[in-house]
């Protein structure tokens, strides 16, 4: 009984046992549910994107350099390793983010090497691929696991930053003031100058500041009148955003956050694979959704967002060679000398030489310049007096200088700098005793020992009307071309720009000694823009570097005016002639190809564009892509509806020539077809059209620029279409 009884006991304990077991299992498990993924598990495709799969990285390793297989095989690995491994803590994320960062970093340093210039494209290729998958998930691991503390700070460093540029802008504008340390005190410029993101009285010293700009009706007119300056506006402006920034840190919703970046991170998916507007569209919108929820503004994370998505679509950097192959001139001048001085008539003549030319100075926030002019002026003339005629040669110097900034809008210019240097000589002497025996030579003597005396002070006078003429003639001329070219670049450039829409909503200029920067973008409010660009590493000598993002490409036509249209080909090659001849204030005809289909039917075909992406354009892998959206209206039979044809270009330079390759024309259905048999037949009568529209193209690799009666030839010597980016040197 007592055994029966300890059976029953075991039975029942170790039935109690396993319920408990299965309970706290059940628990556990449901409590790894509720808890939140980590870092960026869940975020993150599982597969490696196309251009980083396994089998991208296999053919590089067989067409690249014997001494890149190992690294370019490793780097495979470790991507792959990235998508598909287990990384299930955020050190782990951390550390594969590193070494995935060791390997961009490598790439970039390698592509700015001109030792691997014969493996660029595979590099760039590779790096164009990479270096935003990489940044963009580091930012985002960043701002998931930011604490609120940290996400303050991160608002702070930017205003703050402000806030001691502002100050140093106010000491130097109150500097010709006699009360400019008092002023300096009642804004408090020391205590705000010190300010940084770890400083603890942030809220008080700012408050202080703007509390007294706040309560300034009491003050005297006068003062009142002082204040609205714009050193003490711009002073009140950023401490507006300090207040703003240093605010307490507010809570925010991770979980709501984790979900706008992961439909963010598939939007970039879908649209790495096939742009459109609306894509672009929903990319702007879920980046406001994601400040909205950031503890920091989502700041960091859209810094890097914007280097890869919303940068410049078009750069330009031109030496200082090619901009004087445009503007630098010489010229020769002779003229009469016909002048009367206190001592003496002076006729004669003279002959000057001089050069302009534009000299670059270092300036990273405008562009800047010099405009300079030197010259050397050679004279033979004759003074007349009543005692003697003395004939004079000369050979004087000049050189003058102005500076310029150009912000992209207009120039502005200080007065012109002259130097001269003069170099008179007496080599004749006739007197009215000339040819007399003994006195004749005594008295040309005597006049040329007494003009030799006078040489100092004729080489003085000489040097400063040089100074003078040269001196108003710069200032004269060069105000009204410069005023020239502000009111000639708003009239017949920006203004046509702002007609068709492409006025770049940023637009930044900068120079070195060496060479000018100019970078722009062209973005809507529902757009995205330019990628970060591969480094320019040849610049031709006396040449230009252009370059070209596809999506300045495709925001262009789609401001030409072919979306939602209905064109033969004829008609939409007049209306791409007249919108360009428009734009460019000069005459543009797209010519009928030679090659074109010559049968009346197809050419009677109206193409029906679709009313959005009608015309874009990727670059990748040195092809240019052309994408179009259309339908087909066919004379004689069944309407073919919307397709997105795809027609890959290859350009490349052989014997003097550009040449455009054409690919495969792809075709495919917008909506889908009743049956693969239609699709197939609507295929073939779509790609014929396009291919009769767009055939392979090839033209000179020169032509000319002429400006103002002078013509230079340029050359291109260089192109490549990666990442994005259509790069061409010129020379």
């Amino acid at each position: 009984m007592r055994y029966g009884n300890a059976r029953q006991y075991n039975w029942t304990w170790t039935i109690v046992c396993s319920c408990l077991s299965m309970w706290a299992a059940t628990k556990t498990w449901g409590d790894d549910a509720a808890k939140p993924p980590v870092g960026l598990n869940g975020l993150l495709a599982t597969a490696a994107p196309a251009g980083l799969t396994e089998d991208d990285f296999k053919d590089m390793a067989d067409s690249i350099d014997q001494s890149w297989k190992s690294w370019t095989i490793e780097t495979g690995d470790l991507v792959k390793s990235w998508y598909e491994g287990d990384h299930t803590t955020l050190e782990a994320q951390q550390a594969e983010l590193n070494r995935l960062k060791a390997k961009v970093g490598t790439l970039k340093k390698a592509l700015s090497d001109n030792r691997y210039r014969a493996i660029f494209p595979q590099l760039s290729r590779l790096y164009s691929r990479l270096e935003p998958e990489v940044h963009i998930a580091e930012a985002v691991l960043n701002s998931l696991t930011h604490s609120e503390v940290d996400a303050q700070k991160a608002r702070l460093t930017p205003a703050l930053a402000q806030v001691r540029t502002a100050t140093a802008n106010l000491q130097n504008d109150l500097r010709g003031f006699r009360n400019a340390k008092d002023w300096q005190e009642w804004a408090n410029v020391a205590g705000l100058s010190k300010l940084t993101p770890e400083s603890t009285d942030v809220f008080a010293v700012v408050t202080a500041v703007k509390t007294k700009m706040d309560n300034t009706s009491s003050y005297a007119p006068a003062v009142q009148e002082f204040l609205k300056r714009d050193s003490f506006t711009q002073l009140e402006a950023a401490l507006d955003g300090a207040l703003k920034a240093s605010s307490d840190p507010v809570a925010f919703d991770s979980a709501a956050l984790r979900e706008s970046y992961a439909k963010l991170l598939g939007v970039l998916a879908e649209y790495r694979t096939q742009p459109t507007l609306a894509l672009e569209g929903e990319i702007r919108k879920l980046l406001e959704e994601i400040r909205s929820k950031s503890p920091d503004g989502g700041d960091r994370f859209a810094n890097v967002l914007s280097r890869h998505y919303t940068n410049y679509n078009l750069r330009l950097v031109v030496t200082e060679g090619m901009i004087n192959r445009l503007f630098q001139e010489t010229r020769l001048e002779n003229g009469l000398i016909n002048e009367r001085t206190s001592e003496a008539n002076i006729r004669g003549y003279q002959c000057t030489r001089v050069t302009s030319r534009l000299d670059l100075v270092p300036n990273s926030l405008t562009a800047s310049f010099r405009l300079t002019l030197s010259g050397i002026v050679t004279s033979r003339a004759n003074g007349y007096t009543s005692q003697a005629t003395i004939g004079t040669v000369g050979s004087h110097s000049f050189s003058a200088s102005k500076f310029v900034n150009f912000d992209g809008v207009k120039f502005t210019s200080t007065a012109a700098t002259v130097s001269a240097s003069s170099n008179n000589q007496a080599v004749s002497a006739r007197t009215r005793y000339s040819g007399m025996p003994l006195f004749g030579r005594i008295a040309d003597n005597v006049a040329m020992r007494e003009a030799s005396e006078r040489v100092p002070q004729s080489n003085a006078t000489s040097a400063q009307r040089i100074r003078q003429q040269v001196g108003a003639e710069l200032e004269s001329e060069s105000n009204k071309q410069l005023a020239k070219a502000t009111s000639d670049l708003e009239a017949k450039t920006y203004a046509r720009l702002r007609k068709f829409d492409l006025y770049p909503d940023v637009l930044s200029l900068s120079t070195t000694d060496n060479e000018l920067m100019v970078y722009g973008r062209v973005m809507g409010s529902k757009e995205i823009a330019g990628s970060a660009p591969f480094p320019i590493t040849n610049v031709p000598a006396n040449g230009m570097v252009a370059q070209i993002h596809e999506s300045l490409l495709s925001h262009s036509f789609d401001r030409l005016g072919l979306n939602g249209k209905e064109l033969t080909e004829d008609q939409a090659r007049e209306e791409l002639s007249k919108s360009l001849t428009d734009l460019f204030g000069r005459s543009v005809t797209l010519k009928k190809p030679e090659a074109a289909e010559t049968d009346a039917e197809l050419q009677a075909n109206v193409l029906v564009f679709d009313k959005e992406d009608a015309v874009r354009f990727q670059i990748e892998n040195d092809v240019v892509t052309i994408q179009i959206r259309a339908g087909l209206k066919r004379e004689n039979g069944e309407e073919i509806p919307t397709q997105i044809i795809t027609v890959p270009f290859t350009p490349s330079l052989a014997n003097g020539k550009v040449v455009l390759t054409r690919g495969n024309v792809g075709v495919r259905p917008v909506t889908r077809p009743p049956n693969v048999a239609a699709q197939v037949a609507r295929a073939q009568i779509m790609r014929r059209k396009i291919q009769s529209a767009l055939p392979e193209l090839t033209f000179d690799n020169t032509f000319e620029v002429k400006r103002e009666g002078k013509i230079v030839r340029l050359q291109l010597v260089d192109l490549s279409a990666q990442g994005g980016w259509l790069q061409l040197a010129l020379k």
